[in-house]
């Protein structure tokens, strides 16, 4: 028989690997959380829906603090008026996408503890001010926005940052195929504004983008994440 084996230094010579797993650490949008003008201080953030089960997503570029769920939902995903059959998706195929019928969550990130190795798949917490305005300044580097010798240095920086991680988990876990479990979710009510679940002490913000993940609630997708990820409950909207 053909026997093919791959080893933690075959992976360290592959720099598409390497580069394939910056999204973990740098935004998919290059956008921040801005003031709404004229808003009393709320803000607005851009946002994805993620549908796994059937492999698609939405991005919302500005989704208001106040806004609830819900209405962003029925935005997409309007229930089916009387003597309609079918959802305006085409990707769609049993008509399983309405407003009602969605289960959401978002994933508990950065579970481990200051100080702990994290694995460098895994989102990395920023600490404070200044490592934050590092990674949006590194970000924006990295997608040419400061010209190709500044994006030249910030992927040998990042290249760096992940050499280290990969070292300091392989010496602990011994190989990068010890992955740590997946992160565990909470479960959404629709009813619950954005500044509801923003400001619940689970909820970590990877790359400035707010992520919900979406199920129809009767899908064989459904059921399987739930056997893998352990839900932490459910985010009640707050009176």
């Amino acid at each position: 028989p053909l026997v093919s084996t791959v080893t933690d230094d075959d992976e360290e010579d592959d720099e598409n690997v390497d580069e394939a797993r910056w999204h973990h650490h740098h935004p998919h949008t290059g956008r921040l959380p801005q003031p709404i003008p004229g808003g009393g201080g709320e803000w607005s953030w851009p946002c994805m829906f993620v549908y796994p089960s059937h492999n698609h997503s939405d991005f919302i570029e500005f989704f208001a603090e106040s806004d609830i769920l819900a209405l962003r939902m029925a935005e997409a995903f309007p229930e089916l008026e009387q003597g309609e059959s079918e959802t305006a998706m085409p990707w769609d195929f049993n008509n399983e996408f309405e407003c009602s019928k969605l289960a959401v969550y978002f994933e508990v990130h950065c579970t481990e503890g200051d100080g702990a190795v994290i694995h460098p798949e895994c989102v990395e917490k920023l600490k404070d001010q200044g490592a934050t305005m590092r990674f949006y300044e590194s970000s924006r580097a990295l997608k040419g926005d400061e010209g190709p010798e500044m994006a030249t240095v910030a992927r040998c920086l990042e290249r760096k940052h992940l050499h280290k991680q990969r070292k300091a988990w392989k010496k602990k876990h011994r190989s990068l195929w010890a992955k740590p479990a997946p992160c565990p979710v909470v479960r959404v009510h629709p009813a619950a504004t954005l500044h509801d679940i923003l400001t619940d002490k689970r909820m970590v913000v990877p790359n400035f983008l707010v992520t919900f993940m979406m199920f129809p609630e009767e899908h064989p997708a459904h059921r399987a994440f739930l056997k893998e990820r352990n839900c932490l409950g459910v985010l009640e909207p707050k009176a």
